[in-house]
């Protein structure tokens, strides 16, 4: 934990406003939008920053509640993985290793703005624990909570079908279970329509023609190296083919395949540019966008006992994860010494020439801008402060 940024300290500065008492902070959650609309996890985030002001403590509070959810989907996916499939202490050790150090495992315990994938994760995981145990209405009561704290819970239901196939859950399961999970999610999508109108230029998701193509390249090509550094087509459809054939059965192969196509859709128009040795920049927090969808397939690959493929797999979400975590690290260095400096700085606030990311923090004087006259700069490529 070296510095919080970009959404974390926007969230701070609002959230943790004693002017603004916690009511109208909570009114402000459940009405409006912040470019979605996402109840449940934004009010724990709102909770937590009301309750703790402090700019030192409370990002590392919320990093630390993430941290606290990937635990704890990672102990229930092992458990669903363990009712449907028996138990296995090498498989297990894959799915960790697997899911927690990739790179959407280190963005989600390094980022709390990423809380949202978090708790989705986490009350995906509790469904899928209790669907492995025959719990099938508490389960499609869970999916269809998980739609509250992020819209991506969505893929629970083709995973479903993926279940079915497999023969993991009966026809009557996947109903069971998926009749209160579509009711809640679609009660969910008609609120938030009202709230964040789709493809308007308040929605996040913009859908435009264009760009589903690119943006389906790129999901599929950097599915396993979860992170958008640097283009590796041939490389990258190589391990998604491999996963995919290891599955053996054509059916699951052709549904897991559909699963991957579908994850475009719900990422249209987000993986369009690559990070390309740059260091501070918005591909920096994509592998959070990976979580869900990559540990669905990792458990399809548990249950199905692929052990030598998810071992194999550990090639690119290791390598993903290594490059997540040497960038994330040297990211947030680059705001440390901008709050350090500002610090130390009388006249305040401190001007920072960053026109990319806007950053207006009264608390700590700084005020990050197109500041074309200011004597810091952001060095984006080798992320550094350059002093002129």
């Amino acid at each position: 934990m070296i510095a919080d940024v970009w959404d974390e300290t926007n969230g701070m500065l609002f959230f943790s406003d004693s002017g603004i008492g916690l009511g109208a902070k909570v009114h402000f959650v459940l009405t409006q939008s912040l470019g979605f609309w996402r109840p449940l996890t934004t009010l724990v985030a709102a909770v937590v920053l009301h309750a703790v002001p402090s700019f030192a403590v409370s990002w590392r509070v919320l990093r630390f509640i993430n941290m606290l959810m990937m635990t704890g989907a990672l102990l229930l996916l092992i458990d669903a993985a363990t009712q449907w499939r028996g138990r296995s202490e090498r498989s297990n050790f894959l799915l960790t290793i697997a899911f927690l150090f990739s790179g959407s495992g280190f963005i989600a315990a390094g980022w709390y703005a990423t809380i949202f994938d978090a708790g989705a994760m986490l009350l995906l995981a509790l469904g899928l624990a209790m669907l492995a145990r025959g719990r099938d209405l508490e389960a499609g009561v869970i999916f269809g909570v998980a739609f509250y704290a992020k819209e991506t819970a969505v893929l629970i239901l083709p995973f479903l079908v993926i279940l079915l196939a497999a023969r993991r859950i009966s026809f009557r399961s996947a109903l069971r279970t998926g009749v209160p999970a579509l009711i809640l999610g679609g009660i969910y999508f008609v609120i938030r329509s009202k709230i964040v109108p789709f493809g308007t230029a308040a929605d996040v998701h913009g859908f435009v023609r264009s760009e589903f193509l690119p943006t389906a390249i790129n999901v599929a090509s950097t599915f396993w190296f979860e992170a958008m550094k640097q283009p590796m087509l041939v490389i990258g459809f190589a391990f998604l083919a491999f996963s995919l054939i290891a599955l053996r059965k054509p059916v699951l192969i052709g549904l897991t395949a559909l699963f991957v196509t579908g994850c475009a859709v719900i990422y249209w128009g987000m993986f369009l540019l690559y990070q390309e040795g740059s260091v501070v920049g918005y591909q920096n927090f994509m592998g959070r966008l990976y979580l869900i969808p990559a540990a669905l397939v990792l458990l399809l690959l548990t249950i199905e006992q692929r052990e030598l493929a998810l071992a194999v797999l550990l090639i690119p979400i290791a390598f993903g994860g290594a490059l997540t975590y040497r960038d994330h690290s040297r990211f947030q260095r680059v705001y440390k010494r901008i709050y350090r400096t500002a610090a130390e700085t009388t006249a305040k606030p401190l001007l920072v020439h960053f026109p990319a990311k806007p950053l207006a923090d009264k608390v700590r004087g700084v005020d990050v801008g197109d500041h074309p006259e200011a004597k810091v700069v952001v060095d984006v490529r080798n992320g550094r402060l350059l002093f002129r």
